[in-house]
């Protein structure tokens, strides 16, 4: 698409602009000239300040966006939270960051509530379903740590596959609604790398790639929950369900069917981290 073709006023809030996807949606949004980005964030020193803990903050962010990233917050009340702010603004176009297989999930499942609140409400909608990203095996509060230190990945699994995902490849697909919305209108998009890989797959090419063993390990889903609340209990609970049921296993041609190049897969994304994990 020729740059001439965006409106050189639009505006594009993106929430969680810090996060795995929020950054990187922020740094591909950057390269369109022709739009302006808020980067929407409750960390200090935030260029737009945005927080699903203070609705004080949503009304200034939403004002006069032409389009909204928004990234799903993990909390009970996300549904009301996402219908409330959609609220303030409903003519601006909403790319939400849902997850794979929500379309399958319940109507009153949780994830589920939160996609009908965008597309009850959003004039215009986008829905990205990926699967699990790269990212979390380089995140401290996933499994960088364990795979670092004790040099195994502990997923409740059951050996089925994943079609692991990089946040990259989301955004780039995020980036395409949010700069062309009418040739992604009411569209629901399943992201995946171009691989679907049991965990051990993805233990042998960190093997491989760091030159010394990582394991991987089933731990039964109770056990991965424990010490946490109720209600994310609940939620992991059910996805590792899914996850063992084959639920994150179908892989598709999305990104490279609207980005024009393929996935990263599982191998080059350790290959590019390793100090990571060393």
């Amino acid at each position: 698409m020729s740059q001439s073709s965006i409106s050189p006023r639009r505006t594009v809030l993106v929430t969680g602009a810090r996060g795995k996807t929020g950054r990187e949606v922020v740094a591909q949004l950057r390269r369109h000239p022709g739009v302006a980005v808020r980067e929407g964030s409750s960390q200090p020193g935030a260029e737009t300040a945005f927080s699903w803990d203070d609705p004080d903050t949503w009304p200034g962010a939403v004002k006069d966006v032409d389009a909204v990233y928004l990234m799903r917050p993990d909390v009970p009340e996300a549904p009301e939270h996402v219908a409330r702010l959609i609220d303030l603004n409903p003519d601006a176009s909403v790319v939400l960051l849902s997850e794979q297989g929500a379309d399958g999930l319940p109507a009153g499942q949780w994830a589920r509530r939160v996609e009908d609140a965008v597309t009850g409400r959003a004039a215009g909608w986008t829905l990205l379903r990926p699967s699990w990203f790269h990212q979390v095996l380089t995140d401290p509060r996933f499994y960088r740590d364990d795979i670092r230190v004790n040099r195994v990945l502990r997923l409740p699994s059951g050996g089925a596959p994943i079609a692991w995902v990089d946040a990259r490849d989301i955004a780039a697909v995020a980036v395409a609604a949010l700069v062309s919305p009418a040739g992604h209108d009411r569209q629901s998009y399943t992201i995946t790398g171009p691989e679907a890989l049991p965990v051990q797959a993805v233990t042998d090419a960190l093997s491989a790639h760091l030159g010394v063993a990582v394991r991987a390990d089933d731990p039964p889903p109770g056990q991965a929950v424990e010490g946490l609340d109720a209600w994310t209990t609940d939620i992991l609970i059910d996805l590792y369900d899914r996850v063992r049921a084959g639920g994150f296993a179908e892989q598709t041609p999305v990104v490279e069917r609207i980005t024009g190049r393929r996935p990263t897969s599982v191998s080059e994304f350790v290959a590019a981290n390793l100090d990571e994990w060393r």
